[in-house]
């Protein structure tokens, strides 16, 4: 109970930044930039942890049971890779069937209201 309190009293200051939802559109927006940073963040892990394991096998050439450590090291970071970069794919698949994308589509640029420039 006390690290529930703890955790919302450290958190309380990110509901001043709330704002309200007006467009369905920068709600999608958000998370998706969100979701590509998360992303982006996990490729570079798991590029690394097989970097790692490529030379913690290279490293243990006269241990075999080290050796097969690392080989199933780099066999587990490649398939995380290969599921990260399949459901990167399928967000991408689902963010351009339903167009929630980031630009203003060009029949709505003629419809901006410019106000005009003040008289001097």
């Amino acid at each position: 109970m006390k690290k529930l309190i703890a955790l919302t009293l450290a958190l309380a200051p990110l509901s001043a930044f709330a704002q309200p939802i007006s467009n369905v559109n920068d709600v999608t927006s958000k998370l998706t930039s969100i979701g590509n940073t998360f992303v982006t963040l996990l490729i570079s892990f798991a590029v690394i942890y097989i970097i790692y394991n490529v030379v913690r096998y290279l490293i243990a050439s006269g241990d075999p049971e080290k050796r097969k450590e690392g080989g199933m090291g780099i066999l587990w970071g490649v398939v995380g890779l290969f599921v990260i970069l399949s459901i990167w794919g399928l967000v991408a698949i689902l963010t351009n069937t339903f167009g929630t994308q980031n630009n203003i589509p060009q029949n709505q640029i003629n419809n901006l209201k410019v106000p005009p420039a003040p008289q001097i």
